[in-house]
């Protein structure tokens, strides 16, 4: 029976295979997807470069944490070299610069003396340095040789220490935006080590106020009856606990307040986000969790940012206490928890098309199918994808739908080829492949680039792309987004570079720093300087991208938190990158940007050997339809555009000219115009190696459609906010330019801050033309005549009669494009609003209105021209 049993189950085996049975026990479906749960065997067949061959390795096996920190460990923190090495390097929880030792934490601090402004003219760099150096080291009385540090506990900011050798250990705590730094200590106390003698200028036993050989204030706290002994370059304490502050002086009333908290070390640091869709506010919550451990008051001080008490919308600034950091004057809260509120200014899937040459676009179209990616690794390839993601949207603008629908094509091959980890034969493939490594809880592409996988940098960058390219083509076909789909490994991707909180495969958000408002793009920070990022316009592209799919998808978790990353990350570039107040940089600084953000300096230099453009554009590429935020401070963008020009001595940029014309248009679109105009057709077919013209990342079509559209459009203005998240606002020789977009199936009403309402068409562009605003709230004192004879309206894009019959009213609209729709919104006697689409009859549109006679009509047209959706100015009749 059981030869018979075990026979006929073979059989079955063999003549019906099950799925299961051949399941590849290495690899985590997703959908129709899947990535890797083992170390792949990576194809090195095409692989020349040692260098980049290095690339495809895995990222450090140890971690320095203790079994308190559990789960997906955090990358791409301030304090990242503190698991990554056997103590740490230098790294910069502001005010404080500190660095772990075999003895215990050195601390210091940059007073403006130490900063050093550097030119190096003959490289054409910047730097912006802080000191590196030790005021002091804060150490361990019966141990100084401790074999490492490890990350013990961590919070949105803060993180804690700790080094244990035998009986001994010290555990340290500190952060962004903590004026003090705690140590803890069993097996023995406090010692405090001077390279040189310190100026003692209050004496209080258990409290001391010092300032160090160049004139530098702090102060050093212990329980009360745990007093200190200073024997010159040495100090002690009794005490188990000692906390140690950086002042702003040495007045008492300051030494009174910092003691008042010296004692309540931070436990729990959290930064809680709000969005408001009505308003577009993001509200951001920073707490702080703190136990008193030797008596004192509860809370604590916060030193803020200027991205910070700039938008600070709850909570009081205490007068005259300023800590100077290299990105700024910190100033201090009290209490425990502070507020913020930024307001979101809207992206777009793409600009719309307006004001272009039909024709030329299209040929530029189709002149970019003979483009093609310029690698195979997670950053050449999104690169790639993330064109034609841009030029997917034009195309259909024109009515071109079969080219956006094989751009699309494309896209999707590209996407289903990466987010699948095995091959033909259920094998783990050796490229185009995601891999989940365990040890760090993180997703790595390859072929890698850039330290994406050994480093764990840059994913925000690398898979922002991807994520673009998914978004196109969900906004096309939902279908595809479906979790079961391939919607499922999309959101794998999303979660490994910006998890919600609560995940338990990633760290939450592992790119973005809550306090510091930015990205960090190095995943280890094992740098001297600390973290740094250089790109913070791919890190915005990385949000807006996660707009578009969390708008495709209708993912409302995704969409606030991508609007919160999206509006912050834009509030701290305009401070420490662009410096858009000109009150961060210092005055000797030449440039009019900071390339490269680090903890410990800012550089005006690239991580390759770059020209002019290259250090402003960096931070400006890609152009796509969330970077309008580059132009919301148009005084700025003339200083940058013109210390750019200076530095180049001419408009014959060296290199990547598109960027600069692209950028010039936010301000200055006719003479971005005149600039494209004298090259971009010296570009004649794609060239990776020569990038003079065109950037490999964009085309001549995007470049076109972006500066003739802002032309027509205008200046952008954030000041006008609309309750839709793909949305922008522009200002055309003083009138408002609005533009919408609906990822709905159905139309859907916009209603603008400033009162103008739009009717959105389901998955369609909305322009309003200009002139256009609400409805007279009543009606003039002179009827306005629609034209010469009072029934006819003539203007640049349709002819509108009106005909009488009886008491009714005959309403014709005939556009001069053919239109694929047109809706008629009016109003009898200032009544309530009504919204009919119009009957269509020969390429005219028009619309009965009955019993209207001896009554006041007010009317406008919302209708359809070469895919973007367009709105008249309100007419009154009669």
């Amino acid at each position: 029976m059981k030869k018979r049993w075990f026979w006929f189950v073979l059989a079955l085996i063999v003549l019906f295979p099950f799925q299961s049975s051949f399941a590849n026990q290495a690899v985590k479906e997703v959908g129709k997807g899947s990535f890797s749960l083992q170390y792949p065997p990576i194809d090195f067949d095409n692989i020349g470069d040692p260098g980049y061959a290095d690339q495809q390795k895995e990222p450090p096996e140890t971690i320095y944490r203790t079994d308190r920190v559990e789960g997906p460990m955090p990358t791409n923190r301030w304090w990242s070299s503190l698991a990554v090495d056997t103590y740490a390097n230098n790294h910069y929880p502001h005010p404080f610069s500190v660095r772990q030792n075999e003895k215990g934490l050195n601390v210091f601090y940059d007073a403006p003396h130490n900063v050093v402004v550097h030119e190096n003219s003959g490289a054409g760099t910047w730097h912006i340095v802080g000191a590196i150096s030790t005021d002091f080291t804060i150490g361990h009385s019966n141990e100084s040789n401790f074999n490492d540090a490890k990350v013990d506990d961590y919070g949105d900011w803060h993180v804690r220490s700790l080094a244990e050798k035998d009986n001994a250990s010290l555990a340290f705590t500190y952060g962004v935006g903590i004026p003090y730094i705690y140590a803890e200590y069993t097996g023995g106390h406090a010692v405090i080590d001077f390279p040189q003698n310190p100026q003692v200028w209050a004496q209080q036993g258990h409290i001391i106020g010092f300032s160090t050989h160049d004139n530098k204030h702090y102060a050093a706290f212990a329980p009360e009856g745990s007093n200190w002994e200073t024997n010159g370059q040495q100090w002690e304490n009794p005490s188990e606990f000692i906390s140690v502050a950086k002042l702003p002086n040495t007045d008492a009333e300051t030494l009174a307040l910092f003691a008042e908290h010296a004692y309540s070390v931070v436990r729990e640091t959290r930064a809680d986000y709000a969005v408001n869709h009505e308003t577009n506010e993001v509200k951001t919550t920073y707490s702080a969790n703190t136990e008193a451990v030797a008596g004192g008051e509860n809370g604590t001080l916060f030193a803020l940012y200027p991205h910070q008490y700039r938008h600070l919308s709850s909570g009081d600034l205490v007068d005259g206490m300023n800590l100077f950091t290299i990105r700024g004057d910190m100033k201090l809260i009290e209490g425990s928890e502070f507020e913020t509120s930024l307001t979101y200014t809207g992206v777009l899937p793409s600009l719309p098309n307006a004001g272009i040459d039909t024709d030329r676009l299209s040929g530029y179209l189709h002149e970019a199918k003979n483009d093609y990616p310029t690698g195979q690794d997670t950053y050449e390839l999104g690169k790639y994808l993330g064109k034609l993601s841009n030029l997917a949207p034009l195309a259909d603008q024109l009515g071109e739908q079969e080219l956006g629908e094989e751009f699309r094509e494309e896209l999707q091959g590209h996407l289903e080829d990466w987010l699948r980890s095995t091959d033909e034969n259920n094998a783990i493939k050796g490229e185009n492949l995601f891999y989940y490594n365990e040890n760090w809880g993180t997703l790595l592409g390859y072929h890698a680039a850039h330290g994406s996988a050994v480093r764990i940098n840059d994913h925000h960058f690398h898979y922002g792309y991807f994520v673009k390219a998914a978004a196109e083509v969900a906004r096309a076909n939902p279908d595809w987004a479906h979790d079961d789909e391939w919607g499922g490994m999309v959101n794998e991707l999303i979660r490994d570079f910006a998890a919600d909180r609560e995940d338990p495969m990633y760290p939450y958000l592992r790119m973005f720093d809550p306090y510091s408002g930015h990205s960090w793009a190095d995943g280890l920070a094992t740098f001297d300087s600390g973290n740094n990022q250089e790109s913070s316009s791919e890190a915005m592209h990385a949000w807006t991208n996660l707009i578009l799919w969390a708008e495709a998808t209708n993912d409302q978790e995704l969409l606030d938190r991508a609007i919160y990353l999206y509006t912050t990350e834009m509030s701290a570039i305009n401070e420490y990158f662009f410096d858009v107040y000109d009150e961060i940089h210092p005055p000797e600084y030449g440039p009019e940007i900071v390339t490269i953000n680090w903890g410990g300096k800012m550089d005006h230099a690239t991580w390759w050997n770059s020209g002019a453009v290259e250090k402003y554009a960096i931070n400006w590429l890609p152009i796509h339809g969330g970077a309008l935020y580059l132009g919301h401070h148009p005084e700025y963008v003339e200083r940058a555009y013109q210390a750019l020009k200076q530095t180049n001595g001419s408009e014959d940029w060296n290199w990547w000219s598109n960027m600069v014309w692209s950028y010039r248009a936010l301000t200055d679109p006719n003479d971005a115009q005149r600039q494209m105009e004298q090259r971009i057709d010296d570009y004649t077919e794609f060239d990776p190696g020569d990038e003079t013209i065109i950037e490999r990342g964009s085309t001549k079509a995007q470049t076109y459609q972006w500066i003739t559209s802002l032309a027509s459009l205008g200046q952008v203005n954030p000041e006008i906010t609309a309750n839709i998240p793909t949305y922008a606002v522009f200002n055309k020789d003083g009138e408002s330019v609005y533009v919408a977009y609906n990822y709905d199936d159905e139309a859907r009403t916009v209603l603008f801050s400033d009162g103008h309402e739009a009717t959105v068409d389901g998955n369609s562009y909305y322009v309003s033309q200009e002139g256009s605003g609400s409805p007279p709230t009543n009606p003039p004192e002179e009827p306005e005549e629609p034209g010469d004879d009072g029934n006819v309206i003539e203007r640049g894009d349709f002819t509108v009669s009106i005909e009488q019959s009886q008491s009714d009213r005959v309403i014709t609209f005939t556009p001069n494009t053919p239109a694929r729709y047109v809706d008629l919104h009016y109003r009898i006697n200032n009544g309530n609003q009504e919204n009919v689409r119009m009957q269509q009859d020969n390429g005219r549109w028009f619309l009965m209105i009955p019993d209207v006679e001896n009554k006041s009509l007010s009317f406008r047209f919302t209708y359809e021209k070469d895919g973007p959706q367009y709105e008249s100015e309100w007419f009154t009749y009669p």
